[in-house]
């Protein structure tokens, strides 16, 4: 299937912007009162323009410099979670080939062997392909012990945990039942906590990175997408949190938001589960509930979600490029959103906009 179009990447841009900010606000106060003690004391007639100028090259070149400073791969290892999804797979060779030690978790080893073995022939003789269920304890333990011995010679410990194991849930809120709400949680946020709670260990000895995969639905209030968006937002609340705990230990927690079609095309592996899990939730909702919605609006919300199962796959480039500079820059950012300027302003309305007027520009309910 062909892949969506390009759209131009400009996330780096607003990662340079994010980066410089401070630096140049910084900048422009120093040269002020710079300017104002240098004229009291009548020691020089400097403008504080000249002053802001010449601080700023200093500031923003210093800023590229540190925002540029790349690790050695060579000697560290990673674990990647959720191989069996294009994105996980995708950043697992990526990493191999930049010269990672890579574990990769693929979350049922009987349904992705030919995955698996596809992986494992591209690969270099680095890459060790794994037996991964993020809820199960006896897998998680399993991994422990085999990473721990099989880390590179020399290695303190596990240079970075990525989180990209995912099971993405969608309909109306009314209609997840229980075992469905269960599995979303369990796969989406406890399993991951309880992965990153047996490897932190591992991580802050070789104060490394841990990495997780979110969503801008995290931050988006978008109907038939409750759960996930919920799900989404709670995992990056909880790794805010850890990301202030692990500081101590020079550990960076790295959020990478993905778009909203990544989000629902690139971690189901058949499209079209999407649609039968959708028509399972309705045919089990009591007859009356049903009667309430209407097969009218079952019938528009399934047509909405068939831009994941039947449009273009999404282009995963710059989800990639963002998820490695997490692992290989020595300095990475605490917050990465590769996402559409469509998807960014929406985003930012969402943060900054009185929730009325947000409702009004971009709720279609």
């Amino acid at each position: 299937m062909p892949s969506v179009n390009k759209e131009s990447d400009d996330s780096q841009t607003w990662e340079l912007a994010e980066r410089c900010l401070l630096p140049i606000a910084f900048s422009h106060a120093i040269a002020v009162i710079l300017a104002t003690i240098l004229n009291i004391f009548g020691i020089s007639q400097t403008s504080s323009f000249a002053l802001f100028l010449l601080l700023l090259v200093i500031s923003v070149s210093s800023t590229l410099f540190y925002h540029n400073l790349k690790v050695t791969a060579a000697g560290k290892a990673v674990l990647v979670t959720g191989c069996d999804s294009r994105v996980g797979y995708t950043l697992a060779k990526q990493l191999d080939d930049l010269g990672f030690t890579v574990f990769a978790g693929f979350n049922n080893k009987d349904d992705s062997e030919e995955t698996m073995k596809k992986l494992k022939q591209d690969a270099s003789g680095r890459l060790h392909v794994l037996q991964l269920d993020v809820t199960s304890e006896h897998d998680i333990h399993s991994i422990f012990l085999y990473v721990n011995e099989n880390l590179p010679d020399e290695a303190p410990g596990l240079w970075a945990l990525v989180h990209a194991a995912a099971w993405v849930t969608l309909g109306e809120c009314e209609w997840i039942p229980p075992l469905v709400l269960k599995r979303s949680i369990d796969i989406n946020f406890i399993g991951l906590a309880r992965l990153t709670q047996v490897f932190l260990p591992l991580v802050r000895r070789s104060r490394g990175r841990v990495v997780i995969v979110s969503s801008l639905l995290a931050r988006i209030p978008s109907p038939v997408r409750g759960i996930y968006c919920a799900v989404k937002a709670a995992i990056e609340a909880w790794g805010s949190c850890l990301r202030l705990e692990m500081r101590r230990w020079g550990v960076d927690v790295v959020i990478v938001e993905t778009g909203e079609y990544i989000s629902g095309n690139a971690w189901l592996k058949d499209n079209n589960s999407l649609l039968e899990q959708a028509r399972d939730m309705w045919m089990q909702l009591d007859p009356q509930t049903r009667k309430e919605y209407g097969e009218e609006l079952f019938q528009k919300e399934m047509l909405a979600l068939e831009k994941y199962t039947q449009g273009p796959e999404a282009d995963l480039t710059s989800v990639t490029r963002a998820l490695t500079d997490s692992v290989l820059k020595t300095f990475p950012m605490q917050r990465y959103a590769p996402v559409s300027r469509q998807e960014r302003m929406h985003a930012l309305c969402s943060d900054y906009l009185p929730k009325p007027i947000y409702d009004i520009l971009y709720t279609n309910y």
